[in-house]
């Protein structure tokens, strides 16, 4: 088994998404989504480079990252380690253990543009960072190489037993999270209005780690909604703390 998908932001080399391809078909990759690539999915350079594999992936096209991270509960981010000081750098090794964990049926691997990578607001999206060592003298891996090398090793760190480590909730739950934080944190003085992104984005890496499960961004946001009502922004039913029922279990 491998990951279910593969999320390409901003491809601009044909070469590069026909070689995605058939790496992804070598390893059992079944889906790949490309965001705003340069070359579409169709095109003959890029069949000519698949050598057939198109036929056997389900390919996808979208205009935003947060769109094609949507089926996906984990998203792990391929990108050096320069400058992410805030970020949950990991080397492949530990990150293969974490996604085995976590479900590799609903894990994306992440790959940015050849020449820029990943945007930051798509960084931030993302649950982890993978960088793979390489030579410090010249460390900038090809799109395609990165992907053999993470798509591969995923592939033989399967094996490794999984724990029951609960699934983490699915990313349109965790955006939602993040917007209802946004909200809450600002109404209450926590955020600073000109750059609320500075602890957004740091309790973003946080749920990230942790692998935040759906039960537990019912219990945050039934949070956020006290706050809210401690505030008098809004009317408050659960002046108790009770988050309303929203928690499966919750009495």
């Amino acid at each position: 088994m491998s990951v279910g998908g593969l999320i390409l932001v901003e491809p601009s080399l044909a070469g590069n998404i026909g070689a995605a391809l058939r790496v992804a078909a070598n390893f059992g990759v079944k889906r790949i989504e490309l965001v705003r690539p340069g070359v579409e999915a169709n095109d003959p350079e890029v069949h000519r480079w698949a050598c057939g594999a198109e036929n056997r992936i389900e390919c996808c096209t979208w205009d935003r990252f947060q769109e094609a991270a949507t089926r996906y509960h984990t998203l792990a981010a391929s990108a050096s380690g320069r400058g992410r000081r805030n970020l949950p750098v990991m080397d492949p090794s530990n990150a293969v253990e974490a996604l085995v964990n976590r479900g590799l049926d609903n894990v994306a691997l992440v790959f940015g543009n050849e020449s820029r990578g990943l945007r930051r607001e798509d960084l931030d999206r993302c649950d982890l960072v993978i960088r793979v060592p390489t030579d410090p003298g010249f460390p900038v891996l090809n799109l395609a190489q990165a992907i053999a090398i993470l798509v591969s090793m995923v592939h033989c760190g399967e094996e490794t037993s999984a724990s029951n480590v609960p699934e983490p909730a699915a990313q349109d739950l965790v955006d939602g999270l993040m917007d209802h934080l946004h909200e809450s944190l600002m109404t209450i003085g926590f955020l600073d209005p000109q750059n609320p992104q500075r602890i957004l984005r740091q309790l973003r890496r946080l749920f990230g780690r942790a692998g935040v499960t759906a039960d537990e961004v019912n219990i945050l946001r039934g949070i956020c909604r006290q706050m809210e009502w401690a505030a008098g922004a809004k009317p408050g039913r659960f002046p108790n703390g009770d988050s309303g029922g929203d928690v499966p279990g919750s009495t």
